[in-house]
């Protein structure tokens, strides 16, 4: 008598892998690029320049005041732009200015924006290095 596996391969043929060799260096390759793919996004997306938002002040319907820290590096110049926005987050007002270059790597700045309409909030929406 043959044994049930012995009829399953004379019947569905031989189903184990004939090119194992072939399928690591493949999944090692696969691998590879993956961490190639990931360390490149993670590069892509560093930025020396951090902003972060302290405070805002709404003065009256046509100023409001951001008060926020900004990290960069050491002698560098950076431009940052500006919101205030209503209850909507539609945009009121927006500001565009340039700080630098200093001394030390961490500063706190407080900008003055001009509104048309009633902000409820102000914020610092974007830095970058010149």
């Amino acid at each position: 008598m043959t044994s049930t596996e012995d009829l399953l391969t004379e019947r569905y043929g031989d189903t184990r892998p004939k090119n194992t060799r072939r399928n690591r260096a493949l999944s090692i390759l696969g691998v590879g690029a993956m961490v190639l793919i990931t360390g490149f996004f993670a590069m892509a997306n560093y930025s020396p320049v951090v902003a972060t938002d302290v405070g805002f002040r709404v003065e009256s319907q046509w100023r409001t005041e951001v008060d926020f820290e900004l990290s960069v590096p050491a002698g560098s110049t950076v431009v940052c732009t500006f919101e205030a926005l209503d209850n909507s987050f539609g945009v009121v007002g927006f500001a565009e200015f340039e700080f630098g270059p200093s001394e030390t790597d961490t500063n706190r700045y407080t900008v003055a924006i001009n509104t048309y309409a009633l902000a409820v909030t102000g914020l610092v929406d974007e830095c970058t290095l010149r």
